[in-house]
């Protein structure tokens, strides 16, 4: 019985630490992807994507209407210590959120074109790594009325 009882601690363990629906204000640490839950169909959430790339100072630097996927263009972090692009997935009843950004800082320092790396929820409040999550989850914020989960490391 303690042996069961164990296991069954241990699955719902691992549960948690890869997928947690939280507030949107406070992700855990490590997460890479913020799903975006809702009651609408793939095609209304991609038009809904799309204009709320639009509508935010965004652009979109390519779309996939088969697969429903769509990129935003480089754009500066609120800091701007970091450039960052999106790739945001519709489905129905969900939109997937991850991205991608390099620091600001190295490249200019060295003047190498540093490669782009995930953007995870890691670092200290006003870190780079920080504000690159930041402008992740601030665009997620965006889908008001949603519930929102996060995938972790």
């Amino acid at each position: 019985m303690k042996k069961i009882f164990f296991l069954l601690i241990l699955l719902v363990n691992a549960f948690f630490a890869t997928a947690q629906t939280n507030s949107i204000g406070k992700p855990p640490k490590n997460t890479w992807k913020i799903l975006i839950k809702n009651s609408n169909t793939k095609e209304v959430n991609y038009k809904l994507v799309g204009q709320t790339i639009i509508d935010n100072d965004l652009s979109i630097e390519k779309r996939d209407e088969e697969y429903l996927i769509m990129t935003t263009s480089p754009k500066l972090t609120e800091n701007e210590s970091s450039i960052f692009y999106l790739k945001i997935i519709a489905k129905d009843n969900l939109i997937t959120i991850t991205g991608m950004a390099k620091s600001r800082i190295n490249t200019n320092l060295v003047g190498i074109d540093e490669e782009y790396s995930k953007i995870i929820n890691k670092g200290m409040s006003g870190s780079i790594l920080k504000d690159q999550f930041n402008s992740m989850l601030n665009f997620a914020k965006l889908f008001t009325n949603s519930e929102f989960e996060f995938i972790s490391e």
